[in-house]
């Protein structure tokens, strides 16, 4: 079987599991070329080809995406289009392939502001031209119901890498100045209004006059880093929080850690999250994405209201002051990343909706 993976511009997540899903189904004898902007996969895997999927609905833009998307399709098995922008690629036309669509994201009003509606019935447009489409959890496949026939569905949860730090917590925790025994929080997030790191500041500010030698790393860089740095030294945390930048390798910075934040104000699917547990590092994380599907037992850490930073506050003190505790959650995230996120059977699920597609005839 050849199945083209398609994937529009893109960042963090959904392009890792791109490459691990293409790693894993090459593994199972299927060929599974990854296709997309120029350097799209930024080094995370070996991209096939480039087909440059615009970053809006532009007609040229759309034209010549499909132009060069054609001669790949002339021998493929399925096209599995990653995200709307891909998708809108994938279905244009006639398409003689099936075509079978992720949805990594779902359009709500606080990402696409004004452009909200155009975006659904855009989203709408498309899906209904899938042959299947795959929802990464629960909650966005029921979301997608009044869009899509419901046995169109499947729910898959995302492919990650194995989480392989490349660096020893001495190592980064030196790269920090904290000894090893320093309570250190991190944070990987692109600075963006998005991931709503002044709640995690405030929260900190909390944490620091409770637990007072306690640190907090944020891993990454974006548009408000300028602004993050002022408000943390408003706050009085300049000796608290490091900066780290952007890192290849954040998963290094977690695996160091003893508790992990996410603070977003929304998510589709957070692969931080499964990437942190299987890491044994317990997780405090806002309701998003599927933050309630993997920790709401309470187990392997700790869901709360999105902007809450008292409630951000009051969990991350729970596990940095409680070591014992800190490690059954980390012991029970390690269980859940391991039964839920295995990669070789995430990517038989996966092919099992390519072969409803595609009659059984080996590979190729």
């Amino acid at each position: 079987m050849r199945a083209l993976q398609l994937l529009g511009p893109s960042t963090g997540g959904i392009r890792m599991h791109v490459a691990a899903l293409a790693d894993g189904l090459e593994h199972l004898g299927v060929v599974a070329p990854v296709l997309g902007p120029a350097g799209v996969l930024d080094g995370r895997g070996t991209q096939a080809g480039v087909v440059p999927v615009p970053a809006g609905t532009s007609p040229v833009g759309l034209l010549r995406a499909r132009r060069a998307l054609a001669p790949w399709r002339e021998d493929a098995d399925v096209l599995h289009a990653h995200g709307l922008k891909a998708a809108w690629v994938a279905v244009r036309g006639r398409p003689r392939r099936p075509v079978v669509i992720t949805v990594h994201n779902v359009v709500l009003d606080e990402t696409a502001g004004r452009a909200a509606g155009l975006q659904r019935r855009l989203e709408r447009a498309v899906l209904a031209r899938a042959d299947r489409v795959i929802a990464p959890s629960d909650a966005i496949a029921d979301g997608l119901v009044d869009t899509v026939a419901r046995d169109r569905i499947r729910v898959v949860m995302p492919v990650s890498p194995p989480a392989s730090p490349r660096r020893s917590r001495a190592d980064i925790r030196g790269r920090l100045g904290v000894s090893d025994d320093t309570p250190l929080v991190s944070c990987v997030a692109r600075l963006h209004p998005q991931k709503d790191l002044p709640t995690l500041l405030r929260a900190f500010v909390d944490v620091a006059a409770r637990v007072p030698d306690a640190r907090l790393a944020v891993v990454g860089d974006g548009p408000d880093r300028s602004a993050l740095e002022a408000e943390s030294s408003r706050l009085g945390l300049d000796d608290v929080v490091r900066w780290v930048g952007f890192d290849a390798d954040a998963v290094d910075w977690i695996a160091a850690s003893d508790v992990f934040a996410l603070s977003s104000v929304w998510e589709a699917i957070p692969l931080v999250l499964p990437e942190a547990m299987a890491l044994g590092v317990p997780v405090v994380s806002t309701d998003v994405g599927m933050a309630s599907e993997l920790l709401g037992d309470g187990r392997a850490g700790a869901v709360v209201d999105v902007g809450d930073d008292r409630a951000m506050a009051d969990a991350l003190v729970r596990f940095l002051a409680d070591r014992s505790g800190a490690l059954a959650a980390g012991d029970a995230g390690r269980e859940v990343a391991s039964t839920r996120f295995d990669p070789d059977a995430l990517t038989a699920e996966v092919l099992d909706v390519y072969r409803e597609l595609v009659p059984a005839k080996g590979t190729r």
